[in-house]
C-alpha cells in the first residue's frame, strides 16, 4: 500500500498520523475524489476485492466502485498509518429494502482513534458518510452533510439519517468482525447474480463541499446539504458519458 500514491489520489496534503482529525479530513476527502460506481458489474466484468487490484483501478486507473472496494482500500490505508480497525458487515435498508429479507452485502468500518471507538464508511453511495462518527447509539451526529444517529435494538444496530426533520434508516450493521472470505462471498453475490440491484441500474456518486452528486442510470441529482435535489435527465449515452467524466471523474473506455 503507497500511501503516496493514495494520498495524492484524493488531494490530501497532511501527515500520515494516526489521530480523529487525519481520520477525519481522509474519510471526508475520499468520498470527494473517489466515485462510488457500478460500471464494472453492470458490463458483466468481474470485481476483484483483493487489496491490489482495488489499488489498481481505484487510484492509478482513476476509476471507483462500490463499498468492498471503498472500504477494504480505506482500510488498507488506516492499518498503514497504524490506526486499528475492524471490518463490520450490514443490510441495507436504504430506499425500502426490507432489514428481513436484505442479506448482509454491505461493508463497514469500526476504527479506534485516541482511546475512542468511530464508525468510518466510504463506500455507500448516495447517502454515505462523509466523516467518521462515535460508535454510540442514541445520539444525533453532525457530519459535513448531513446528521446520523446509530440506534441500538435487540442484536444488531442501525444507521439512520435526517432528512427534513425525519429520521431514515440506511442500513443495519452488526459488531462483529468479518474476514475476507465473509466479504469474498457477498462480493461474488452482489457482483454477478441476476437479483442483484448492481446488475440492474447504473449507480455512480460522489461528494462535494455542501454537495451529492447521483446518478441513476440516465438521471442526474444534485443536492444540496438541507435542500431538495435538483434534477435532469439525461438525453443520450453522450450525455452520460460527459457526466461521469466531467462530474465524476470517469473516463469511460
Amino acid at each position: 500500500m503507497n500511501l503516496e500514491d493514495y494520498f495524492s489520489r484524493i488531494h490530501y496534503n497532511g501527515a500520515a498520523a494516526a489521530s480523529l482529525n487525519t481520520l477525519r479530513e481522509l474519510h471526508f476527502l475520499h468520498t470527494q475524489h473517489i466515485p462510488f460506481e457500478n460500471l464494472s458489474p453492470l458490463a458483466g466484468a468481474p470485481v476483484s476485492i483483493e487489496l491490489p487490484d482495488i489499488v489498481q483501478k481505484l487510484v492509478h486507473d482513476k476509476r471507483g466502485g462500490y463499498c468492498f472496494e471503498h472500504n477494504h482500500l480505506f482500510k488498507a490505508v488506516l492499518e498503514e498509518i497504524g490506526f486499528k480497525v475492524t471490518g463490520w458487515s450490514g443490510r441495507v435498508l436504504w430506499n425500502g429494502q426490507l432489514a428481513h429479507l436484505a442479506p448482509r452485502t454491505h461493508m463497514l468500518l469500526r476504527v479506534e482513534v485516541e482511546g475512542r471507538e468511530y464508525i468510518a464508511d466510504v463506500g455507500f453511495g448516495s447517502m454515505t458518510l462523509t466523516s467518521p462518527i462515535l460508535f454510540q447509539p442514541d445520539i444525533a451526529q453532525s457530519t459535513p452533510h448531513e446528521t446520523f444517529r446509530i440506534m441500538q435494538t435487540d442484536g444488531h444496530y442501525v444507521l439512520e439519517v435526517q432528512i427534513r426533520n425525519v429520521w431514515v434508516p440506511v442500513y443495519m450493521f452488526y459488531a462483529e468482525e468479518q474476514l475476507l472470505i465473509d466479504y469474498k462471498l457477498a462480493n461474488w453475490y452482489v457482483s454477478t447474480h441476476p437479483d442483484s440491484i448492481f446488475r440492474k441500474d447504473l449507480m455512480v456518486a460522489r461528494t462535494g463541499a455542501g454537495v451529492r452528486y447521483v446518478l441513476v442510470n440516465n438521471v442526474l441529482s444534485v443536492r444540496h446539504t438541507g435542500k431538495d435535489a435538483e434534477k435532469r435527465e439525461l438525453k443520450d449515452e453522450a450525455e452520460v458519458n460527459a457526466v461521469l467524466r466531467e462530474i465524476f471523474g470517469i473516463e469511460r473506455k
